[in-house]
């Protein structure tokens, strides 16, 4: 008789960090979204369909959303040469990467000080801000990438979603039996959650905080990458 095993749902080690990473991506990209005139800097692709959709009407599309891409490509292209150069320091591609991504979002957060960029999403201030932030995400990105055992999304969340739901369903249907299935779904549900989380804590700052808002994620950042810092620093077994 086979006895069937209880679904444990604790996140492995290498799903933590991601799950942080997406809790930032949604922060980020949600203040964005509701502070610089429905600018993607996390799901960036998103934004081809909103120049689409300018094109098509007429209006002209957002300056920011049109240099998002070509930007992320740009940041990829210099985060893979600098994790090239570092070939084999993991430690050190993790903390150079994160540490870049909190700085582009700390002079994000800073720049947000210096006037209200909210109130003219096409004016120079909220440009620089949302590239900053774009430019951390493409960092971000290509940390889960390059430097990552896996290459989890943390920013896209559809690819995430039908994995949870087909494995929670062999879950469900196997009686927590489909060891298959109970690794997809460690592997994803932190994911949507954080992202999920994100995006709330995203929109609850844009409202208390405003423009100030731009702040929330440099914080998250800086402590993620502190975390990374202090824990490369311990001793092998501490």
């Amino acid at each position: 008789m086979t006895t069937a095993h209880p679904v444990e749902t604790a996140a492995p080690a290498y799903v933590r960090l991601p799950a942080l990473l997406s809790l930032l991506a949604g922060i980020t990209d949600v203040t964005s979204w509701i502070l610089l005139g429905g600018l993607f800097t996390a799901h960036v692709t998103g934004n081809l369909v909103l120049i689409a959709a300018d094109v098509v009407s007429g209006t002209p599309p957002h300056l920011a959303a049109v240099l998002a891409l070509p930007l992320f490509i740009v940041t990829t292209v210099l985060a893979t040469g600098v994790a090239r150069r570092l070939d084999g320091q993991t430690g050190r591609m993790r903390q150079v990467l994160l540490g870049t991504q909190a700085i582009l979002l700390v002079v994000a957060g800073g720049l947000s000080f210096t006037g209200h960029a909210s109130a003219d999403p096409q004016g120079g201030l909220a440009l620089a801000i949302g590239l900053c932030a774009v430019a951390a995400m493409a960092t971000q990105n290509a940390y889960l990438h390059l430097v990552s055992p896996k290459a989890p999304s943390t920013a896209v969340m559809t690819g995430n979603l039908v994995v949870a739901t087909i494995a929670a369903f062999d879950l469900v249907t196997s009686r927590g039996t489909s060891a298959t299935a109970l690794a997809h779904w460690k592997d994803t549900w932190p994911l949507l959650a954080g992202f999920i989380g994100g995006c709330l804590v995203g929109a609850c700052a844009s409202t208390l905080f405003g423009d100030h808002a731009a702040l929330v994620p440099a914080v998250l950042a800086v402590a993620v990458f502190a975390g990374i810092a202090v824990r490369r620093g311990r001793p092998a077994g501490a």
